[in-house]
């Protein structure tokens, strides 16, 4: 009978110690990257699939702008709503909700005042005084059309509407070194 016990006891330590023994921890490095940390000291990044916003609402008031294959922009009717770092695997960072200073090779700064983002890597973000729309990231312009406040130039790329249903109708123009998709 003592045995039994014994057996019992074993088996259900046994069964308590197997979760811990598979348990994971997650953590953020400096530089804003997420990894899984594993009991037996080997880690991994953390796979965080790639989500682009949904396309709704006016054709051109949203514009998603790759910057060099690695810094992401998400403007929202003008304004600043999300952005990017990606590598070859997962986004780094998005959301503009940690203040980081530093992702990977890149520095963020924010103004102190509004708590936007004004400097993303080696690209100062300029935003109009009286709409707060973003007008200038790094060399490239940003116009919005006076009546509809849709995109109407990034860089030297140029989008126009149709006067009838506003649908987009021409792009114009090649801004190097970045990829503009307008929605």
């Amino acid at each position: 009978m003592k045995r039994l016990y014994i057996y019992i006891l074993w088996v259900l330590s046994t069964i308590a110690y197997i979760p811990s023994t598979y348990a994971q921890q997650y953590a953020v490095t400096e530089d804003g990257r997420k990894v899984i940390l594993h009991r037996d000291g080997t880690w991994e990044y953390l796979y965080i699939p790639e989500r682009h916003p949904q396309v709704t609402g006016e054709s051109g008031k949203k514009a998603r702008i790759l910057i060099g294959k690695e810094i992401m922009i998400l403007l929202n009717n003008g304004q600043l709503d999300d952005f990017s770092i990606l590598t070859n695997g997962p986004r780094l960072y998005d959301k503009m909700d940690g203040k980081l200073k530093q992702i990977g090779r890149h520095e963020i700064e924010y103004d102190f005042h509004t708590d936007r983002v004004k400097k993303i890597g080696g690209y100062a973000i300029e935003y109009d005084f009286h709409t707060n729309k973003v007008k200038k990231i790094g060399d490239y312009p940003i116009e919005y059309d006076f009546h509809t406040g849709k995109i109407s130039r990034v860089g030297n790329t140029r989008f126009e509407y149709s006067f009838f249903n506003g649908k987009l109708t021409e792009i114009s123009g090649h801004t190097q070194g970045i990829k503009i998709t307008v929605y």
